[in-house]
């Protein structure tokens, strides 16, 4: 078989020349040495040849430039030509893979080819900003995105944009007039749901809304690094979304299939429920990090989130205060610094009492929804860096009601802390440490995870070297991926200074001048 580049043309050597012609009538003979057939290289060109048992390359793969700033990886090859030769399919690989750019590149290839007009990409809030819009401008600098937020006016004024990406978060599917515009729209012909597990309940009006936004005649390609969290059945809602003929009509029939019930309110998986749930959600591409050679040994991904208006109002009090301090005496950077740590902590969801030196919570559920989401995400178990002792007990209750969590800071005696890392390294539980980095010391091992989260960014070089040391180091055996969450330019500019390695004075200044002259 060979691909001529120069005409779009696949040769090939067939038993039966005259059966493909049949199959596909622009087909032409060849008298020729080697080829007896020439077949325009398409999309359903290939999928006819593949149906006959023929395995024709991908046209992606020979046919398309890779724009961007990045070289695709080999396994995103793969992924990308896997997503263009289905209507309809998942991405099952773990996060850290790429499977954002996998996609963009799929759907831009099919944009070029005219089989794809616009797209709409329904994703976390999360991750709008942070990851879908800013690999759209990295790896599609060629195409326009917009994102479909706020209120109605902005929603409505990024739908009448003219762009080939459409970016909305999962929760913007319930508003229904949006939801009635977005199924109106003929020329949206692709819909990509990124996390798709979060749609794992049928029974919720986020997956009643989303499926009445997708239309029959659109292709659908649902991402997820986990699509099956707590249980096996998680796959059936899933699986109903994407290609409902490989599931059972009723959710009822497939937990009977994949679960046995052990008593009146408790069920199990049975032997075989994973293997099913698998089969379940197909057509499907699947890449763990630990198979893609070519990957970095460290992946940052970044997360935004919102501020409750508990915290935008602290914000904003804090800010007034600055502002008059600036106004009435010079800012030192020891000052600026205090105030900064103030702000941060706000940011982070607790107050420092000046009288009791206690911490206060504020309501912070958006930072910590959006660390779940991270959480779960994860393939193993996980660190996460927390910067102030004072939210880490609010931590610690909140997701202890999802997942299993110890915590390793100043208030535990080394003698415990030996405990629970022992627990973290032989055990299935903890799943989670909520860490200080100060107690994230030289020699301790923690190859056991293979995420790392920031809560919030840290100031200090040192300590965050510290904590990447912590699995970034002999005996890890797979590929790392770290986490960072901010929900303000500050932070953002913090993370910065660390990447860079200039936390220094005039930087803290910079900082404080952030904030102050913040619209």
């Amino acid at each position: 078989m060979l691909v001529h580049k120069e005409t779009g043309s696949l040769l090939l050597h067939a038993p039966d020349p005259f059966r493909i012609r049949e199959l596909i009538p622009k087909s032409k003979t060849l008298v020729h040495d080697e080829y007896n057939i020439a077949l325009r290289h398409t999309v359903e060109t290939t999928k006819v040849l593949r149906n006959i048992g023929i395995d024709a390359p991908a046209p992606i793969l020979s046919d398309y430039d890779w724009p961007g700033r990045y070289t695709p990886f080999d396994h995103q090859r793969v992924m990308a030509d896997f997503m263009t030769m289905h209507k309809r399919c998942f991405n099952l690989s773990e996060m850290g893979t790429g499977k954002t750019a996998s996609t963009l590149w799929a759907a831009d290839y099919l944009m070029k080819k005219k089989r794809v007009r616009k797209a709409l990409v329904l994703t976390p809030l999360s991750t709008v900003e942070r990851v879908w819009m800013h690999d759209i401008f990295d790896v599609l600098m060629h195409r326009v995105a917009v994102i479909v937020h706020g209120s109605k006016e902005q929603r409505e004024k990024a739908l009448a944009v003219d762009a080939d990406f459409y970016i909305l978060n999962h929760d913007g599917v319930t508003i229904r007039w949006l939801a009635d515009q977005l199924r109106k729209r003929d020329d949206i012909d692709l819909i990509i749901v990124d996390e798709g597990s979060m749609f794992r309940n049928a029974g919720t009006e986020k997956y009643k809304a989303l499926a009445r936004v997708i239309r029959p005649d659109q292709r659908l390609w649902w991402l997820t690094g986990t699509p099956c969290p707590n249980n096996p059945t998680d796959a059936w809602a899933q699986a109903k979304m994407v290609n409902p003929n490989r599931v059972d009509q009723y959710f009822g029939a497939f937990k009977r299939r994949t679960m046995y019930q052990v008593s009146q309110f408790k069920w199990l998986p049975k032997p075989d429920a994973y293997n099913i749930a698998y089969e379940a959600m197909q057509p499907a591409v699947r890449f763990k990090k630990a198979d893609c050679l070519d990957l970095p040994p460290v992946m940052v991904e970044d997360r935004e989130c919102t501020l409750t208006k508990e915290q935008a109002k602290a914000f904003f009090d804090m800010k007034t205060l600055m502002m008059a301090e600036a106004e009435q005496q010079q800012i030192t950077a020891v000052n600026a610094a205090d105030k900064i740590n103030k702000i941060r902590q706000i940011l982070c969801g607790v107050v420092k009492d000046p009288k009791t030196e206690q911490y206060l919570p504020l309501p912070h559920g958006p930072r910590t929804k959006v660390l779940l989401e991270a959480i779960q995400q994860a393939s193993a178990k996980v660190i996460v860096v927390v910067p102030f002792k004072g939210i880490i007990k609010e931590l610690e209750k909140e997701l202890s009601q999802h997942v299993s969590v110890a915590v390793l800071n100043g208030d535990v005696s080394p003698k415990t802390r030996d405990k629970i890392v022992r627990a973290f390294k032989e055990d299935t539980d903890p799943r989670v440490l909520l860490c200080h980095p100060k107690v994230m010391a030289h020699g301790l091992n923690l190859t056991e995870a293979d995420t790392t989260i920031f809560y919030a960014p840290i100031y200090s070089n040192d300590e965050f070297q510290q904590v990447i040391e912590r699995f970034n180091r002999a005996g890890q055996t797979r590929k790392m991926t770290i986490i960072r969450i901010a929900a303000h330019p500050v932070e953002w500019k913090i993370y910065s200074m660390v990447d860079t390695k200039k936390v220094t004075q005039d930087n803290i200044l910079n900082l404080y001048e952030t904030v102050t002259l913040e619209t």
